[in-house]
Parts: structure tokens; sequence; C-alpha cells
């Protein structure tokens, strides 16, 4: 059996490959923290999420980690009583899943 043919020109396989890395490209976000009521505010931790899960790079500590989602990490940190925002970058409108307050413990 013969080897296919090759799919276009170069050039149009360059571009066949672009648009396929585009469409199945991770999404990027950031987990941001409010300090005080709106006094100040930085990021917490970079984000890139995938299909089948999301790493999650916090540059205090240079530490890593693996998450189902970036709404699971978002849980997971906010339950150390911080106030974050999970912020979603490249999104033609601003998507903000709003600030999490942690609930007071008895």
């Amino acid at each position: 059996m013969p080897d296919p043919a090759p799919l276009g020109t170069p050039e149009e396989f360059h571009l066949m490959l672009v648009d396929l890395a585009n469409e199945f490209a991770p999404r990027r976000f950031a987990l941001c923290e409010e300090y005080g009521d709106r006094l100040d505010g930085g990021v917490f931790a970079w984000g890139v999420a995938f299909p089948d899960g999301a790493l999650l790079r916090h540059d205090g500590r240079t530490s890593t980690g693996h998450f189902a989602t970036a709404e699971s990490a978002l849980r997971l940190f906010t339950r150390t009583g911080r106030r974050l925002r999970l912020i979603w970058i490249d999104t033609t409108t601003p998507v903000d899943h709003g600030v999490v307050v942690p609930s007071k413990r008895h």
C-alpha cells in the first residue's frame, strides 16, 4: 500500500496546524486575591485549564498542582481563608466568578 498523499502545500499544512492548535488550546486563568475590602489585590496563582484538568502555579513558593478544574483549585485555596476570584484570561468579554469569601468556622 503506498503512502498517503500530503495534505496541501507546506504553507497550507502549516495553517491547518495553526488552526488545530488554536481550536484546542488550553485556557489561561489567574486566581486573584483581594486584600481588605477592595483595598488592594494581587495574583495569587496562574493556571492553565485543559478539557481533562487544570494546572496551577503559585509563584510565592514555586509550587504547582493539578486539579480537576480551575473552579476546584479556587475552592481549595479559599478554604485557607483567602478571598479569591477566578479570572479567565484571553476572553473577549471579561468573565469573573466573583469573590469567594470563606465560610466562618465555629
